[in-house]
């Protein structure tokens, strides 16, 4: 049993430092534009939601239809994301690159937004 222990120990070891030595993978934002591999998971999907949110945000409403569809997709994808963008930069407030590419967002953009200072009449 000691010896299988031993045997198995290095192994575990070994696969452990694999594990967290694996280089960092490369990925792309909504507009298609390499990112820094170390901008962390959780902030990933945000910037990809965000950048949706702000096309969308940007994009004119010619007629009813169209304004429609972008009230909805700024709905979808900009719901909430005050919120997470200051809950990312206080959780990731020491790891530069995720800092650095949440720097690109502005913080409050949502109507009705803790932040913002134009509230919807009821």
């Amino acid at each position: 049993m000691k010896l299988l222990l031993a045997l198995l120990l290095p192994l575990g070891l070994l696969a452990a430092c694999t594990t967290t030595a694996l280089p960092l993978e490369p990925w792309t934002d909504n507009f298609n534009q390499s990112r820094d591999p170390a901008i962390v998971t959780e902030a990933r999907g945000f910037i990809i939601q965000r950048q949706g949110c702000d096309h969308f945000r940007g994009e004119p409403g010619y007629d009813d239809e169209r304004q429609k569809f972008l009230n909805a997709q700024t709905k979808k994808l900009c719901t909430g994301t005050d919120e997470e963008l200051t809950r990312l930069r206080e959780k990731y407030t020491n790891h530069a690159a995720t800092i650095k590419a949440l720097a690109e967002f502005e913080d409050c953009i949502e109507y009705e937004s803790p932040c913002s200072t134009v509230r919807r009449e009821n």
